[in-house]
């Protein structure tokens, strides 16, 4: 898992469904589902017809927060912020076999995650973002150090472009989440392939 997407339907420039057809037609190996204003029933409905289209390909779903929604869709996993349940709690409603990552914004958060069971994390946000209510951006040197302090894998995010890119993969990331710079774009295909093709080498 190296390029992992997050979509959201008030940032993808059309409607989630088709961001996420193209995404995953441009090599995408996660797509993470961030739907905050929409009912949970809503939720199930958009999260199913997105399932239906990534079975065939392999393509990961990840959903974000509602752990109730992806136990009904039957997504490959959760993902969590620090102020959701804990990985125990989300462990016990969708089972031992999916995925659950956690956001988190500094070693000590990082490690906790960790320990608490986490199979990945994200450390974020590297640069500057509009697109979430993070702390404050945390730089490359935490890329640098995090490597050293976890065990699994961990996932930067935060404002990354293809312009930006080449700087986190030298700060020592290998797997990255990208929203606007994918979703909002003119040509979403194209911009995923570029990404894919750059972590790919």
């Amino acid at each position: 898992m190296r390029l992992y997407v997050l979509i959201s339907s008030n940032i993808a420039a059309s409607s989630a469904k088709e961001t996420a057809k193209l995404v995953i037609d441009g090599g995408a190996d996660a797509i993470q589902l961030r739907e905050k204003t929409i009912s949970d029933d809503e939720f199930i409905s958009l999260a199913g017809e997105i399932r239906d289209i990534m079975t065939r390909n392999g393509t990961l779903l990840i959903i974000n927060d509602r752990v109730n929604v992806a136990r009904e869709v039957n997504a490959d996993g959760v993902h969590l912020g620090q102020n959701d349940m804990s990985v125990s709690e989300a462990r016990n409603i969708i089972g031992n076999e999916k995925i659950i990552g956690v956001s988190t914004h500094n070693i000590i958060q990082a490690r906790q995650a960790q320990k608490e069971g986490a199979d990945y994390i994200a450390i974020g946000p590297v640069f500057s973002t509009r697109t979430k209510d993070y702390e404050p951006s945390i730089g490359l040197k935490i890329i640098q150090e995090i490597s050293g302090s976890i065990n699994i894998p961990f996932i930067a995010i935060g404002a990354i472009t293809l312009e930006n890119l080449d700087e986190v993969l030298k700060a020592g990331a290998s797997r990255v989440a990208v929203c606007s710079a994918i979703i909002s774009s003119k040509d979403v295909l194209s911009s995923t392939r570029q990404f894919k093709t750059k972590l790919n080498v």
